[in-house]
């Protein structure tokens, strides 16, 4: 019978279970060992002799008789890994350093686990090990590095803090002197020379204030205020400090207030209208015509009381390419060189003002088309205040109920604005874009209990359309209102042609409170708020002033309704400076924020009142405090201080403390 050949089964050519197992530790890429409760190796493989320096598995086994004193770097690690035994009979991730053959130290990760007998007793420990040491030094180089540049930061941040302050003072000596020029007889060569000198010294403040605002954010030394605030009057300060650079352009500076938005709310007035500023500031100065818009709303957020206020500020202006938009935020950076040559500005501001955004835990974005405008939105968290309704006289809803409006205005954004509004008092309104569409409108008899014409329109202005219009109506049948700027209302040959005339941007209130009294016709019941009183163009008072003041928002804001009131101010950012201010030049009054770093406004004071400056001038000095509390007015009054103004400040409330000032030094004399 002729052999066969037989091939074995597959399960015969396989390795016994001993050898399958010699060969995973044998070929593991990790360190695997064994070794006694007290100490000793009793297997390892040759990954783990390579690890730790060793040529071989034998030369490990022979050369290393107590793991704690020849591997261990910390012996105290034997300790912590027994410890962990005995509680979970496991070890996991372990890391600590050992000592190679070579003492060179590694890190490594460490697994195992207690091999028990029957009785519970540890026969010997086993695991495996990971050489961890590349990343373990990664580690460390990333903390050394992240540790020296928190320290270049925090030095940076003093360096900034302590050079912003070296050189404005100087700079307030140069501004110091510039305004006692300014007051001495000049040719008008020199006095145009001297305030070229007081400009730049005023522009060049602003960016050392820029800058050390930034130095605070930095350094995480910029605390944020929670105060209660009116949105309303916030957004109409900031709005206010444009509208002469917006009216000198051409521009139309316009706002709008969605409902729903709370009146008032808490958080850090000071802040926001820093953010306001400089967003409006950059959309002026980047736009050339067209429009600039500021619009708000609010969103319900899930914890009770709280609101996210979500602004937005779009300009029809030079636009940002988007290869750029992304450097904005880049401190120190603008969009490219030619603007900066041409703006100027340290390129700080929007980096600031995205930092606040998100320290009120809001953000900042933008969107941006080149040739077509910007819009760069931001939002904050803020608390929402129970509101007390502020009475407008003569019922307005009654009074406008019904009534018929005609708005003139060639810009759409502003004739929505305005016929929202209207809309919201009851009123029926038309909105046409020029004067000749308003005459023919007129021409067909339709009635209209009031009108608001914008000033600047092409084809015919608002002064020639109420000429054409008072052909057609007299003024008792239709009140005129004018909508101008600033610079524009003295360019207004007949301001007998109007009921009133109103500066851009106007404000609701204004508005609702002037078409209440037309519409009531009594004075006595609906009299408008009082203008704020502005001198003759060039007019300027003798009063020497200083202005007291840290945060570079409210300076200013001051500043600007001093301006308007006629009085030239020179600026101290602490009590220290309003000391050598004092030193260099008497000033009759001192507007003296309270709060103020190096020295506050209530040491200031004292030290102004001891005598200590040798200065025949007695300055009256007036306290400017966000706070409110009772008290606080008794205690400026007891530090030396005459008179106390609370934030934010208002025109008329400024006017008439200069006022009470002006009368004391009079009765003094």
């Amino acid at each position: 019978m002729p052999a066969t050949n037989t091939l074995s089964s597959p399960a015969d050519l396989w390795p016994t279970s001993l050898q399958r197992y010699v060969s995973i530790v044998e070929n593991a890429i990790e360190g695997i060992f064994q070794s006694t409760p007290d100490g000793r190796y009793l297997l390892v493989n040759p990954a783990l002799a390579q690890m730790y320096g060793y040529a071989s598995v034998e030369e490990l086994l022979e050369s290393v008789r107590d793991i704690s004193r020849s591997i261990y770097v910390d012996p105290t690690v034997r300790d912590t890994f027994k410890a962990l035994m005995e509680r979970d009979s496991e070890v996991r991730g372990l890391e600590y350093q050992v000592r190679r053959k070579d003492r060179g130290v590694i890190w490594i990760s460490e697994q195992a686990r207690a091999v028990r007998d029957e009785h519970g007793e540890v026969l010997y420990y086993e695991g495996f090990i990971q050489n961890i040491d590349q990343r373990k030094r990664a580690e460390e180089e990333l903390r050394v590095a992240k540790e020296a540049a928190e320290a270049a930061s925090v030095a940076k941040s003093q360096f900034l803090a302590v050079m912003s302050h070296e050189i404005r003072t100087p700079m307030n000596g140069v501004i110091g002197m510039a305004s006692l020029l300014l007051d001495s007889p000049l040719t008008p060569e020199q006095h145009d020379y001297a305030e070229t000198i007081r400009q730049s010294g005023d522009a060049l403040l602003t960016v050392i204030n820029d800058i050390l605002d930034f130095s605070k954010i930095e350094s995480g030394r910029l605390d944020l205020e929670q105060e209660p605030f009116a949105v309303r009057e916030c957004v109409e300060a900031a709005l206010d400090l444009l509208a002469p650079q917006a009216g000198e352009k051409g521009l139309d500076l316009l706002f709008e207030i969605a409902e729903g938005v709370p009146p008032t709310v808490r958080g850090d007035v000071t802040r926001l209208r820093q953010i306001l500023v400089n967003l409006l500031s950059n959309a002026v100065k980047f736009t050339e015509r067209g429009e600039v818009v500021l619009s708000l709303r609010a969103e319900l957020l899930p914890e009770p009381g709280r609101v996210r206020l979500q602004f937005a500020v779009t300009d029809t202006g030079i636009g940002i390419a988007p290869e750029v938009i992304g450097r904005l935020f880049q401190s120190f950076t603008q969009a490219d060189a030619s603007t900066t040559r041409r703006y100027g500005g340290t390129g700080l501001g929007l980096v600031i003002a995205r930092r606040l955004a998100e320290m009120m835990g809001g953000g900042m974005s933008v969107e941006s088309e080149p040739g077509r405008g910007s819009t760069f939105r931001f939002s904050m968290v803020v608390e929402a205040l129970p509101n007390k309704p502020r009475p407008y006289h003569g019922s307005p809803r009654v009074a406008l109920a019904g009534r018929r409006l005609l708005i003139v205005d060639d810009n759409a954004t502003n004739r929505r604005i305005l016929t929202g509004l209207a809309q919201n008092w009851g009123m029926q309104s038309v909105g046409l874009d020029s004067g000749p569409a308003a005459l023919a409108v007129l021409r067909t008899g339709a009635h209209f209990d009031f009108a608001i014409l914008d000033m600047q329109m092409p084809e015919m202005d608002g002064h020639m359309l109420a000429q054409a219009i008072r052909q057609l109506r007299p003024p008792e049948a239709l009140p005129l209102v004018l909508l101008s700027s600033l610079c524009q209302r003295d360019l207004v040959p007949d301001k007998t042609l109007f009921a009133a005339l109103l500066s851009k941007p106007t404000k609701p209130a204004q508005i609702i409170e002037l078409l209440t009294r037309l519409a009531v016709r009594d004075q006595a019941e609906a009299k408008p708020a009082p203008a704020l009183p502005l001198p003759p163009a060039g007019f300027t008072h003798p009063e020497r002033v200083l202005l007291a003041e840290d945060n570079s928002v409210n300076q200013k804001v001051a500043l600007h309704i001093l301006a308007r009131l006629g009085y030239r101010a020179d600026v101290a950012a602490n009590g220290l400076e309003v000391l050598e201010a004092m030193r260099r030049q008497p000033y009759d009054i001192i507007f003296m924020d309270v709060q103020m770093p190096e020295m506050d406004g209530l040491e200031a004071t004292q030290r102004l009142r001891t005598g200590t400056l040798n200065s025949e001038v007695r300055p009256w000095i007036v306290a400017l405090t966000a706070n409110a509390m009772q008290g606080d007015r008794e205690r400026c009054l007891s530090a030396g201080m005459d008179d106390y103004l609370t934030k934010p400040i208002k025109p008329p409330d400024l006017s008439a403390a200069l006022e009470r000032a002006k009368t004391a030094a009079r009765i003094a004399l």
